[in-house]
């Protein structure tokens, strides 16, 4: 982690902030205990940050704990010493594995708070500006070095070392674009093949029975209209949109209904077409569920 030096420097936080804090502190320190209230019934709304304070203990020990950041944050001098300290309840917020969009979204809720009581206080519109400017350097300084322990857990976990893993992954990636690159290989090959069975069907519905070579392209037909989405759809994927799993079970619906217009011409028997349909309701009802799921996501 960098120097308190380096950090302010990165916020261009200068000592006139240094004293726009006390400023600060004398007008928002006084509403602490409400903000302590606000802020805790605001942590109990989401069932996520709500499980932590399952007993009173633990609702007057967050109280305690807030109202003690609130007073450093503007009482404190901004040296190392409050580095550490910032650090501290960054690894806190690690170990309880509380997830790091609550801490953000909970320093923009002190963040509102705070901005609310300066514009009712401060009536000089420059002087409420300038505060402001302050106010808001000063959280984000406190939300960069919190949440930077999240990043360094990230890379404690690293399998062997961080650039290794960086390599391993690089190369998964490459691997996985390669075998997308194969699988569009042989589906331009089972394109070809499927045009082949089309061209087959026509033929032996010139030379043969002309209804039945008719109903055989049609099922091609459908086969060969399927192969273009799928294409379309591994273009796309490979482009960086998401992989619809749907697709195939459009495939196999279109490959069952083509077994059905073949099996009508065939005198099959009955319960061998009973099977097909059957087939063909079942596949119904999962490309239903997947696709309703997918349009859920997708919205």
């Amino acid at each position: 982690m960098e120097t308190i030096n380096a950090v302010r420097r990165q916020f261009f936080f200068t000592p006139k902030d240094q004293d726009n804090l006390a400023k600060l502190g004398e007008i928002i320190l006084p509403a602490s205990d409400q903000l302590a209230d606000d802020f805790y019934e605001y942590l109990i709304q989401n069932p996520e940050t709500a499980s932590y304070f399952k007993t009173d203990e633990a609702k007057a020990h967050r109280k305690v704990t807030f109202k003690q950041w609130l007073d450093d944050l503007f009482n404190a001098n901004y040296d190392n010493r409050y580095l550490q300290r910032l650090q501290r309840i960054g690894k806190v917020h690690v170990k309880i594995k509380l997830k790091s969009i609550y801490v953000n979204a909970a320093m923009h809720f002190v963040r509102e708070a705070c901005r609310r009581i300066v514009a009712a206080e401060v009536r000089d519109g420059a002087v409420q500006e300038e505060l402001l400017t302050t106010l808001h350097k000063a959280l984000d300084l406190n939300l960069s070095v919190m949440t930077s322990s999240y990043q360094e857990e990230k890379f404690n976990k690293v399998f062997l070392s961080h650039a290794l893993d960086s390599k391993v992954i690089l190369f998964s990636e490459r691997l996985l674009h390669g075998m997308n690159l194969v699988l569009m290989i042989c589906l331009l090959l089972m394109a070809g093949a499927v045009v082949g069975l089309l061209g087959f069907d026509l033929v032996e519905a010139v030379t043969g029975k002309l209804e039945y070579g008719i109903i055989k392209a049609l099922g091609s037909l459908l086969l060969l209209w399927m192969m273009i989405e799928l294409l379309h759809n591994e273009i796309a994927h490979l482009q960086g949109d998401k992989f619809r799993v749907r697709i195939f079970i459009e495939l196999a619906l279109v490959a069952f209904i083509r077994k059905i217009f073949v099996a009508s011409f065939k005198y099959e028997d009955p319960m061998t077409f009973v099977l097909v349909l059957l087939g063909l309701l079942i596949l119904g009802i999962v490309y239903y569920l997947v696709a309703k799921r997918e349009d859920i996501k997708g919205s």
